[in-house]
């Protein structure tokens, strides 16, 4: 079959506002305006190549074929990813660094996680009367547990300035694309966390603890680049930061979870029915069929053909996650919660079915660009799913369900509003 050039679209400037309406359905537009797989779209002199799907995927996570350095919009770099992170990597730099993540997610540490997580949740519930955020308190509790697990000592603070530094992490992941306040308070957080997280590494550095290797404060403290060099104090803390921020965002995902629960297509009998059997595809049938990362880009390396199309050397690509996660190609309804999707395939879906549902990024953890965190999204799910609807008991008032499509991430507009005795 021979090989076609990408169809492109020309995006005015008229059409700007209802593109960002479209918000994680923009490239499935796109796509269906030229009725082809790929896309090319134009915007005055800037020119973007969007492409979806599970083949798609595997070419877009191949180290031959793409590139991450220089792909990232620098918005995003200044608020969510922080300069000098891993995610700009390539190659044995990114291999290197990406290697002081993955020798962290033990099965022992990310069993101490899960412990950490369960007892600070089960406090935070357990002091609950009366109507109450479900976004608040996870943004609290998961701030809370992945300081304790990382090595931070939260106990020099006082509740007010846990809250606050826990807000710093929530700033960064909503202060991207959404408003020019969100961003400018987006920027105003990462310069407070990465401030702290300099203060907190330069203490580690100069009274190192024997036995802390394996704890993330004291491995991104001594954390070396690939000639050996201690990493520079700024970087090694955006790197500390891709720790804490990232589980601090599993906020969103726990709404996202309350949504399906207690919104108006709850699946919490069926699931409380039958918990042991469907929770672990409750969980990633949770994280496939709600939006999080809309798209993640990269610059091609050499020409790469997909479906059918040529990709250019140099062309600035980006993957649709959403898209993928709800390619009717490759799903079955995808457009529908399936709460059984996955029953008895839910471990390949994280450790060897490697591009088929890409929440958190595809290919192989250590040498591909897949979220480090994934782990500690499972479990974090875990413990949430059990606890909501196994050990305690909620009413739920009436509210605002809508879960916007234009806001990233996103999540119900009332913030799950529950309501405990």
């Amino acid at each position: 079959m021979a090989l076609k050039e990408i169809p492109e679209t020309k995006v005015k400037l008229t059409e700007l506002k209802d593109l960002y309406n479209a918000g994680y359905e923009v490239l499935s537009e796109l796509r269906s305006e030229v009725d082809a797989p790929v896309v090319k779209a134009s915007l005055l002199n800037q020119e973007i190549i969007a492409i979806y799907g599970q083949e798609a995927a595997k070419k877009f996570y191949d180290a031959e074929n793409f590139k991450r350095d220089k792909a990232m919009p620098t918005p995003i770099l200044k608020t969510l990813q922080g300069e000098g992170g891993v995610q700009t990597l390539d190659g044995q730099e990114h291999y290197k660094r990406k290697s002081v993540f993955m020798d962290l997610m033990t099965p022992d540490r990310m069993e101490d996680y899960r412990k950490i997580l369960e007892e600070t949740l089960t406090q935070e519930l357990d002091a609950q009367t009366g109507q109450f955020e479900l976004y608040h308190l996870t943004k609290n509790v998961l701030f809370k547990a992945i300081c304790k697990w990382a090595g931070v000592n939260l106990g020099q603070y006082s509740d007010e300035e846990i809250d606050e530094l826990a807000d710093t992490q929530v700033d960064m992941f909503e202060g991207t694309v959404n408003s020019v306040s969100d961003h400018l308070q987006g920027l105003e957080g990462r310069k407070k966390a990465e401030k702290w997280a300099e203060d907190l590494l330069a203490e580690a550095r100069n009274n190192p603890v024997p036995g802390k290797e394996n704890v993330p404060l004291y491995a991104f403290a001594e954390a070396t680049d690939v000639e050996g060099n201690r990493l520079p104090l700024n970087i090694a803390a955006v790197d500390f930061l891709n720790i804490i921020r990232p589980t601090v965002a599993i906020t969103v995902w726990v709404n996202l979870m309350g949504h399906a629960l207690f919104g108006p297509d709850n699946v919490y009998q069926e699931l409380k029915q039958n918990f042991d059997h469907l929770q672990d595809s409750f969980i990633q049938e949770l994280r496939r069929y709600y939006p999080f990362f809309p798209m993640v880009p990269a610059i091609s390396k050499r020409e790469v053909h997909i479906d059918g199309y040529v990709i250019p050397e140099g062309s600035w690509v980006v993957l649709d996650l959403f898209g993928t996660n709800h390619d009717g190609r490759s799903l079955e309804n995808p457009d529908s919660f399936i709460i059984d999707r996955y029953v008895g395939r839910t471990k390949q879906i994280s450790y060897d079915e490697e591009y088929e549902m890409i929440a958190q990024g595809g290919g192989d953890f250590r040498a591909m660009h897949r979220c480090a965190g994934e782990w500690i999204t499972l479990h974090t799910l875990r413990v949430f799913s059990d606890k909501l609807v196994n050990d305690y008991q909620f009413s739920v008032p009436e509210q605002d369900w809508t879960v916007p499509m234009n806001k990233f991430p996103t999540f119900p507009e009332d913030k799950v509003l529950l309501y405990k005795d």
